[in-house]
């Protein structure tokens, strides 16, 4: 059986290579390790059922995603099925939304509902910088407490 490449663009130089020196190459998927976690992803198999039915052994598919080429094919198909199944999320809440059997569902539904356009815009990074946040918090000053242990006066008579 012939290996299928799936062609990967680095995520960068550093991790890409070990040496940071060395010039960012195109890494890339063997077909095996690309039908495993296509299995995972679109499937729903776990790792061990994903590895046999590509013909790996679990192991070998596990040292493979610890690659950061690997693992970003991995998380870029977890993207794409969340976006693909976006619509009939909403159309399934909607349905319990619309059913008179069990009215904290529904209650549950709608405000799920009326969410869903909030949580995609802080999801889409709307609200939020990359890096460090630091939080000066100016106000009433805390005493400080010394907890350093004093020192028994050992004295006998």
């Amino acid at each position: 059986m012939a290996e299928l490449l799936t062609t990967i663009p680095p995520v960068s130089p550093a991790i890409a290579s070990n040496k940071a020196s060395k010039p960012a190459e195109t890494l890339r998927i063997s077909g095996r390790n690309k039908l495993a976690i296509d299995a995972m992803v679109y499937e729903g198999l776990n790792r061990k059922q994903a590895a046999e039915k590509a013909g790996l052994k679990d192991h070998a598919l596990y040292v493979a995603l610890t690659k950061p080429h690997v693992k970003a094919y991995y998380m870029r198909q977890l993207d794409v099925l969340r976006t693909s199944e976006r619509a009939r999320n909403i159309h399934t809440l909607a349905e319990v939304r619309d059913q008179t059997s069990n009215q904290m569902a529904r209650v549950q539904a709608v405000k799920a509902l009326e969410h869903i356009d909030d949580d995609q815009q802080v999801n889409r990074g709307a609200n939020s910088l990359p890096g460090l946040q630091i939080v000066v918090m100016t106000g009433p000053q805390q005493p400080t407490i010394d907890v350093t242990p004093a020192s028994p006066a050992l004295t006998r008579d």
